[in-house]
């Protein structure tokens, strides 16, 4: 396959079907590494339905990982995993049996939202290093028992939020910690679809199994699956967690037996009164995939679900202030270009060097990341810190939504 395939027409050629950076480094102990920087990191996947694969098929375009074992309860899934695996790679259909293989030294965990608690202690407790897909936990208790749990371990633990592993989202959150855009006071967030989000099920008794994220036991729906990506990068940017939740969704249009809602609108109060609110409705994509920092003297919108697009605007008082000033030397290194722009009120792009451009070259810096921090036993930038504040807020964004309240942040969620 080329490299530069997109992870839709993988799916499409592949007939794949649903199934399934906290603010530093943590150095753990130096005398646990078990690797160098000339080893390949042998990794086992569990669940290799849609993305599941896909991941697998990055996993063989990123050096210094192979993936040498997979698992799935699904023949047809098993082997769309196995397909990209090593040439070798055992195939199981029960994960307990993957975590026994003497060749996998670590596992990357990309079954339903439900599961992923009990099959991340089990990888501890078979002392292998974890790749854990978003949401790290289906609720908020589980998220601080695997809290507890990672860091009593010499695990290394990533939550796959890959996000932050792109160049631009880290000059955006550099942008933002200097003040370009003065002190931020909102944030809105959208991630909007226009489809039932629904997976194609030939087989009745395989419908729950499928289509896992419409119901409730397994799955925290839009907010779990699309807003986590969004709040994972706010609370990051912000450098704080939220205080209290609020919000109102529903199943208003697709009247279909799902449980989760296909509509969902949240507010957040951060720290110092900022007010984030994460969008995510299933009958209209305008806007799509969007995050807008909204400061006192300009604004930062980031756009598309890969290869994100981000731009500058700044706050006409400030543009007025720039350009009033004569002396280039007091322009504050604000380019001509710039200030051309400015005045045409046109927003300035936000561009870095050796950025990713697709959803396959950010996972696979995610990826990367992950197998160093194996080799040097350090903690990735996604790690289990914010994991854990991302699964509590998003399970108390659906408490506040479910039964109409005000949720609040509690000190034992950890700051």
């Amino acid at each position: 396959m080329n490299k530069k395939l997109s992870r839709r027409h993988f799916l499409k050629l592949g007939g794949v079907t649903t199934a399934g950076m906290a603010l530093g480094l943590t150095t753990m102990t130096q005398s646990d590494a078990r690797f160098t920087s000339n080893d390949t990191l042998q990794i086992g996947v569990i669940g290799t339905g849609d993305r599941g694969a896909w991941e697998v098929y990055i996993l063989k375009q990123t050096p210094g990982t192979k993936v040498v074992a997979c698992c799935d309860i699904l023949p047809k899934h098993l082997q769309n995993g196995l397909e990209n695996a090593e040439k070798n790679a055992k195939g199981y259909s029960d994960y307990r049996k993957l975590l026994e293989d003497p060749n996998v030294e670590a596992v990357l965990i990309a079954t339903p939202q439900h599961l992923h608690y009990q099959m991340a202690l089990d990888c501890l407790a078979a002392s292998k290093d974890i790749i854990c897909q978003k949401t790290m936990t289906l609720n908020l208790r589980e998220a601080l028992d695997l809290s507890t749990a990672v860091k009593n371990s010499k695990s290394v633990f990533q939550v796959a939020y890959q996000w932050q592993s792109s160049p631009l989202f880290r000059e955006v959150r550099r942008m933002i910690k200097e003040d370009r855009c003065g002190r931020i006071t909102h944030i809105r967030c959208n991630y909007n679809r226009n489809g039932d989000w629904r997976v194609k099920v030939d087989d009745p008794r395989h419908e729950r199994l499928l289509n896992w994220r419409m119901y409730r036991e397994y799955s925290g729906g839009l907010m779990a699956e699309l807003c986590s990506h969004h709040i994972n990068i706010v609370n990051w940017v912000l450098g704080s967690l939220p205080l209290k939740v609020t919000g109102f969704g529903g199943i208003d249009y697709w009247k279909d037996g799902r449980e989760t809602y296909d509509n969902v609108h949240a507010l957040f109060e951060y720290p110092g009164g900022v007010k984030a609110s994460f969008q995510s409705i299933t009958t209209n994509a305008f806007e799509d995939v969007s995050l807008v920092f909204m400061g006192t003297e300009g604004t930062l919108e980031m756009k598309k679900e890969e290869g994100h697009l981000a731009h500058f605007y700044a706050e006409r008082k400030k543009v007025e202030e720039v350009l009033s000033k004569e002396e280039i030397g007091n322009l504050d290194a604000i380019t001509s270009a710039t200030r051309k722009a400015w005045a045409r009120g046109e927003a300035v792009p936000v561009t870095v060097a050796g950025d990713t451009r697709d959803d396959l070259e950010t996972t696979r810096a995610m990826f990367l990341e992950f197998a160093e921090c194996v080799r040097n036993r350090t903690q990735p930038t996604s790690n289990v810190d914010n994991g854990r504040a991302v699964a509590i807020a998003v399970d108390l964004a659906n408490l506040a939504m479910q039964n109409n309240t005000i949720e609040y942040w509690k000190p034992e969620y950890g700051s």
